[in-house]
């Protein structure tokens, strides 16, 4: 039987988020060239809680989570977060309270190794159920319509495979450098290699792609092989190549916490608004990728990135 526990509070500043903008109009002379940036590399304006989901003495999944859904206007769309191989959701905390912070309930596996996404579709559906069981903190309080799939590394392989097969659940989709092809291996999650392998033309679900100019991913997930994935999706994809990620050249870890050696500041920002824009239609965040002029694109930040409808 699963039993839900309460972290301790982490503690997150309260901001409010930019108002809504329209895409496309010029930047006044002084001003933030990159204002949709700016705007979502601030926290949200709902304080977070943690908490974690255990089977016996095992904790299968940590939760990330608005520590009052009274307060948030909305229903809350879920996340199910992959980790990169070895890595624990805690390496991400940045990331994930930060989508917290803006409203969203974050489900992450424990597992070191999501290649097979198995355990991340688990988790989206444990939330679906929760959302319906009398007692639960979730109670009433979620969006089972709008749901993320979100990982790095073998964790995007992992969210990528639970948005091909489960795409009446997966609304969206953000990997952060899925690895090429080459690199599919058997893990214990994974027992033969067909269970890590993924197929984005498979992908019908809105998908931005995150990789980086850096060393690493230049064998694990370089722009050209971020590149073809883009193009292999079906349906609306954004392809989004950092530079410099917190004044620090990114690479394969970036997105992990600064804490241990990453760098997410800039990735962490255009993630949140494109849960913003894919699963609460924010129109501000919208401008980062759609219109004329996505300011992605013209992110200097951000060289060789694209955008398709």
């Amino acid at each position: 039987m699963a039993k839900f526990g309460r972290l301790p509070l982490l503690s997150m500043a309260i901001l409010s988020v930019a108002g809504w903008g329209v895409a496309g109009l010029a930047t006044p002379a002084g001003a933030d060239a990159t204002p949709i940036e700016a705007a979502f590399s601030a926290p949200g304006p709902y304080a977070t809680t943690t908490g974690t989901v255990t089977e016996g003495s095992t904790v299968e999944y940590d939760l990330y989570y608005p520590s009052n859904y009274s307060s948030v206007k909305f229903k809350s769309p879920i996340v199910t977060w992959g980790n990169g191989t070895g890595a624990a959701p805690d390496q991400y905390s940045s990331l994930l309270l930060q989508f917290a912070s803006y409203g969203f309930t974050v489900i992450a596996s424990t597992l070191q190794n999501t290649g097979s996404g198995r355990e991340m579709d688990a988790a989206a559906h444990y939330l679906v159920k929760m959302n319906t069981t009398q007692g639960s903190v979730f109670d009433g309080h979620l969006n089972v319509h709008r749901v993320a799939a979100v990982g790095h590394s073998q964790g995007a392989v992992g969210a990528a495979r639970v948005a091909i097969m489960d795409p009446t659940l997966v609304s969206t989709l953000i990997t952060f450098s899925l690895p090429a092809a080459k690199l599919d291996s058997t893990n214990p999650d994974c027992p033969v290699v067909t269970d890590c392998e993924e197929n984005m033309a498979s992908v019908h679900q809105p998908t931005f792609l995150i990789s980086t100019h850096g060393s690493e991913d230049s064998y694990i997930a370089s722009p050209s092989v971020e590149r073809a994935y883009f193009n292999e999706v079906k349906g609306r994809a954004v392809l989004g190549i950092i530079e410099d990620s917190g004044g620090v050249k990114a690479d394969h870890t970036s997105i992990e916490n600064a804490a241990i050696g990453g760098n997410p500041a800039e990735e962490i920002a255009y993630a949140t608004a494109w849960l913003e824009y894919t699963l609460l239609g924010n129109r501000q965040a919208a401008g980062a990728f759609s219109g004329s002029h996505p300011e992605l694109t013209s992110n200097p930040d951000w060289p060789d990135s694209l955008v398709k409808p």
